[in-house]
């Protein structure tokens, strides 16, 4: 059959005053206009593809990448700042501006509900106050000064000045003391753990990772130490500060655990921490300790299982399988859910929680983003991430949009949400509403820039997998364990997720 699409004659001649009804389009081709904004452009480029061997553990490339810094982070407007902490003896009023950044701004980014104390107001401020040195101070300042940095480049030598004052009286207090001294010292520790979250919030690079494991030599140190009597009288005279050396070694195995999900590196700090800690739930966390204990198991099995190859790993299987469905009964205890008549404290435990069986999944099992349990609990996930920043929240997302975010099928535009969300700024499917969710975070205490960037070169390495023949997509490759070991593990050193 041949069709006539166009000819040189002359057409018919209509009847006048005829006239033809103009044909109305199809239905099903109307789509209403996309929303574009800044946070949703992903910069990619053909050498964005090139030497990514070589470069999957590097973060300087991240770090020190001007562009991302200044498409992504919103500069929020925070010139009406609350009235200076006066109350306070410090050299300037510039100084007592950046404590009440810390206090007003900081703190109630570290817990879910703003009307719970943060410990960082409630325990490491009193215990600076107090303290006889300038450090602990200098640290909190420095604090401040480096959030602020992010969208006020001139607070940036500011805190690099703390920074330097903070590392060169830590290393006078290390080299003037004696060892009992050093293992009774709480101030030493609180000290490096300011400094951690520092770095973290500066540049995330292997720089924090060095202060944890700094943390680690001295907290064991210091356990052996207090073993002696004279440095157990030393340990008294301290006393009334055991909550801080508490939170404080909290806070570095917690950040080394969270860290360690995305990588499936070896433990700085061993999984026996969490067998002796109470088992409630801790609003700085966002969990009990019995989860991040859990969190901790997923992560020894990933790193013991992950430097298998796909093919020496086939024996192993029964064995991991096993260790899977204790942990997966483990996930259903209801201690684990909260009671909380808090709304939005409710939810983050059920966030957490519903994380981790996410990641138990994606690091001991064969599966991958096409999987219906990952799908279902990416959608699970983002709408409880959605429901939080709609409170806004901003503690303890960081994670759950990573480990979604690296689950996610590239031929596939995911919706995640069902119903209508009553906010046409928020997007439907999964990848803009990720890119969406992190803009929202950019101010937070998490590096949300190496976070993303993170994000994006295993966008890159799935979809780049998706255009290979289907025989060499579906075969994986003889070097990863599994989906998640060969295209998220490699690119995540040193990133914090905590």
């Amino acid at each position: 059959r041949v069709v006539q699409v166009w000819s040189r004659r002359r057409a018919a001649k209509k009847k006048p005053g005829a006239t033809t009804p103009p044909t109305a389009p199809d239905p099903s081709y109307w789509s209403l206009p996309t929303r574009v904004h800044s946070f949703g452009f992903l910069n990619t480029f053909i050498t964005d593809f090139e030497g990514e061997e070589s470069s999957s553990s590097s973060s300087d490339d991240s770090s020190n990448d001007d562009r991302k810094n200044t498409a992504l982070t919103l500069r929020r407007n925070i010139s009406h700042l609350t009235r200076p902490v006066t109350y306070i003896q410090l050299d300037s009023r510039a100084e007592s501006h950046l404590l009440s950044y810390y206090l007003d701004r900081i703190c109630p980014m570290t817990v879910p509900c703003a009307k719970n104390e943060s410990p960082f107001s409630a325990l490491i401020f009193p215990f600076a106050v107090s303290s006889a040195s300038p450090a602990l101070m200098h640290a909190l300042l420095g604090l401040a000064a480096s959030h602020r940095a992010r969208s006020d480049a001139s607070f940036q030598p500011v805190a690099l000045s703390y920074s330097a004052k903070v590392i060169r009286s830590l290393r006078l207090t290390l080299d003037s003391k004696s060892s009992i001294d050093i293992a009774a010292n709480s101030e030493i520790l609180v000290l490096m753990m300011l400094l951690c979250q520092l770095e973290i919030i500066a540049e995330c690079d292997k720089r924090w990772v060095t202060h944890l494991r700094g943390a680690r030599d001295l907290i064991r140190f210091r356990r052996q130490g207090l073993s002696s009597d004279a440095a157990r009288v030393a340990a008294r005279q301290q006393s009334p500060w055991e909550q801080i050396i508490k939170f404080t070694e909290r806070y570095f195995a917690f950040y080394d655990v969270m860290g360690r999900t995305a990588c499936g590196e070896e433990p700085i700090f061993g999984n026996d921490f969490w067998t002796t800690q109470e088992d409630e739930l801790d609003l700085w966390m966002g969990c009990s300790p019995h989860l991040v204990s859990i969190i901790g198991e997923i992560t020894e099995l990933s790193f013991k299982y992950h430097r298998l190859s796909a093919s020496t790993a086939e024996d192993c299987w029964q064995d991991l399988e096993r260790q899977r469905m204790r942990l997966i009964a483990m996930l259903q205890q209801p201690k684990l859910k909260s009671d909380s008549e808090d709304e939005i404290i409710r939810t983050s435990v059920e966030m957490k929680r519903s994380t981790v069986e996410l990641y138990l999944h994606s690091a001991l099992n064969d599966t991958n983003p096409a999987t219906p349990v990952i799908r279902q609990s990416v959608k699970k996930i983002l709408r409880l991430v959605a429901t939080l920043l709609g409170a806004d929240v901003k503690a303890g997302l960081t994670w759950p949009l990573f480990m979604t975010a690296c689950q996610l099928d590239p031929t596939e535009e995911l919706e995640w949400a069902a119903e209508d969300l009553g906010d046409e700024e928020i997007p439907r499917h999964a990848r803009p509403f990720i890119l969406y969710a992190l803009d929202k975070l950019s101010d937070s205490l998490s590096n949300v820039t190496r976070t993303r960037f993170v994000i994006e070169k295993v966008w890159k390495q799935r979809e780049a997998a998706s255009f290979l023949s289907s025989d060499r997509q579906l075969s994986p490759s003889p070097k990863a364990f599994n989906d998640w070991a060969r295209f998220v593990a490699p690119h995540c050193h040193n990133i914090s997720l905590a």
